[in-house]
């Protein structure tokens, strides 16, 4: 395994405020602002820094081993380091705390300028837009002039999502990843619950609770709050796969004094109990009261559409290159929110790719099941040279020669973008790719593609119609559940489709079939019968009875043989017989 950043210390930045102090979009000012942050990586030059916007509770401390430390504590340590995701030998990676948190930039618990005391119920109402603004003029300070990438999840994502959009020219990319553009109601509605949690307890004292009672504030509502969020951060199966109904072992070796007091308290002996009181009880040790209240009340006001009329207008502000990502479970923000941006994305034009993560165990899986982001996101960052062989290109030769010059292009079923980096290499095209297997589209990613992450049987729902000039389906129809509803697709988001599929009425099929008994095995179909992807047979007089009754027009059909009597037959008119591969173009039929 490679070696992490190593020591990481942590810094302070007082930010140079215009005179008077930062005017907040609510109304309030402050006077003073001071960010607290980490950075790591390569040595900071123009066009290398990637800044990291953590999640709600999150801090600056992505990587590394902060003084005092033995061990590497980061929340995402095995994303950023030498050869990792993230790669530290290329990129100077910084993160800094959140404006209003408790981890060192100014927040509710910092000292006021005005009283010497802390804020507490004094510190302003900000918007999410104003802790962006606070991250821009301290990266500005820091003497960044325009990131190479910017990335965040979850409630950093919705930061990145504001960035983008308001400041669309600072970032040549971006990743928004287990997020949204608003939080949906059930969201809102934990969030709401939560609050609740900490204002109806007594200790809060309406924000002014740090030099009064116990010091603890209102910790008993804190911990509430941080139960009820932390069950939406995992998903229903992982919770009942991790804990059942199961009791603690030592439920019945416990003192009848404590069991009576759980009792009055209407406590169980439930694991999921026991966990949910661990997490609260660490929780409160490292977090403030009043931080929790600031920062989801500005994530649960904020909209990216609302500025601009709606999210499409927002949208097409955008310059960057974005990488939208989501997780299966994920009940905070859940896959049609990211569909939602990515869609939004694509109407306005824009370079996105998409990609739905199926491992997901909920909301937290960004942080903790990241095996599969980890190659999505590497591949995004550092795209590599595509290399197209001379043996690729007589492979897709018949496709190619199909496709016009500098066309908008969709490969549906694209693979590891193999087709895609011909075409745009000889033809010019602009070309974006859809692939279900998670492997091949890392693979199309990291050489550039923009790529959606999608089952074609399900419909390809982020793309308008009419969207493309050419749509591919490169031996695609013959593996799909419904080749019906792909051709449909494919003629709904282009104008044109270019079909290829082996021909299963070839004479070498027949022969193998009447004289052996078995299906064949060749360069064209190398599959045997139990493992094969081709689940439809298709001929070519079936495809031809199939646009037919499509009211769909074959423009043009070229079939290919490998074999001298395959050519043969075709130079006399058998297609159907000779062909071993089809290639057509397929259109609309235009009304007369």
């Amino acid at each position: 395994m490679n070696e992490g950043v190593g020591i990481v210390e942590p810094k302070d930045m007082l930010l140079k405020l215009p005179e008077g102090g930062l005017k907040l979009e609510s109304g309030g000012t402050l006077k003073e602002i001071s960010v607290r942050y980490e950075e790591c990586g390569a040595p900071m030059a123009d066009g290398n820094v990637i800044f990291i916007c953590h999640a709600l509770t999150g801090d600056a401390h992505v990587a590394g081993i902060r003084p005092g430390e033995t061990e590497p504590s980061g929340w995402w340590e095995d994303m950023i380091g030498p050869g990792r995701a993230i790669d530290t030998n290329r990129w100077h990676v910084v993160c800094a705390n959140v404006l209003g948190g408790c981890s060192g930039t100014t927040g509710p618990m910092s000292v006021n300028p005005d009283t010497g005391r802390p804020y507490g119920s004094a510190f302003p109402q900000y918007t999410f837009s104003d802790a962006v603004d606070v991250y821009r003029m301290f990266l500005k300070q820091l003497g960044v002039r325009k990131l190479a990438a910017l990335i965040g999840g979850s409630y950093g994502g919705m930061q990145v999502m504001d960035w983008i959009t308001r400041c669309p020219g600072e970032m040549e990319k971006a990743c928004l990843i287990a997020t949204s553009a608003s939080l949906n109601t059930q969201a809102l509605a934990f969030d709401v619950v939560g609050r609740a949690s900490i204002t109806d307890d007594p200790a809060w004292n309406g924000g002014d609770y740090y030099e009064t009672g116990d010091g603890k504030g209102p910790s008993t509502g804190l911990a509430s709050a941080r139960q009820l969020a932390h069950i939406t951060y995992l998903s229903r199966e992982l919770l009942e796969d991790k804990f059942h109904r199961e009791l603690q072992k030592n439920f019945v070796e416990a003192p009848k004094e404590d069991r009576d007091r759980r009792d009055a308290l209407f406590k169980t002996y439930f694991k999921i109990e026991s966990y949910l009181d661990y997490q609260a009880k660490k929780f409160v040790r490292r977090f403030d009261a009043n931080s929790y209240l600031h920062i989801t009340r500005s994530m649960d006001l904020f909209d990216a559409g609302d500025r601009y009329g709606s999210l499409d207008e927002a949208c097409r502000r955008v310059q960057a290159k974005c990488l939208v990502v989501s997780y299966q479970n994920d009940v905070l923000f859940t896959e049609a929110q990211s569909k939602e941006i990515t869609a939004a994305l694509v109407r306005n034009g824009k370079d996105v790719s998409y990609c739905h993560l199926e491992e997901g165990t909920g909301h937290d899986s960004f942080l903790t099941d990241i095996e599969d982001l980890s190659g999505i996101i590497s591949g995004f960052l550092c795209e590599r040279a595509p290399k197209v062989m001379n043996w690729q290109r007589r492979i897709y030769k018949s496709v190619s020669s199909m496709v016009p010059k500098k066309s908008h292009v969709l490969d549906i079923g694209c693979g590891d973008g193999t087709l895609l980096n011909i075409l745009r290499t000889d033809k010019k095209v602009h070309g974006d790719g859809v692939e279900i297997d998670i492997d091949k589209f890392k693979e199309a990613l990291a050489d550039g593609n923009m790529a959606f992450w999608e089952d074609a049987d399900y419909g390809l729902r982020v793309i308008p119609d009419g969207h493309y000039d050419v749509a591919v389906c490169s031996d695609t129809l013959q593996e799909v559940r419904n080749p019906r509803g792909l051709l449909r697709e494919a003629l709904r988001i282009a104008d044109e489709a270019i079909v290829s599929f082996p021909n299963f009425a070839a004479y070498t099929i027949r022969l193998t079939l009447g004289f052996k008994g078995r299906l064949p095995v060749s360069k064209h179909l190398p599959f045997q019968w139990y493992d094969t992807p081709n689940i439809h047979l298709i001929t070519l007089k079936d495809f031809k009875a199939l646009c037919d009754a499509e009211g769909i027009e074959i423009k043009k059909v070229k079939a290919e043989s490998r074999h001298f009597l395959g050519k043969l037959l075709l130079l006399f008119g058998f297609k159907n017989l000779g062909a071993s591969r089809i290639v057509a173009k397929i259109a609309r039929k235009k009304d007369k």
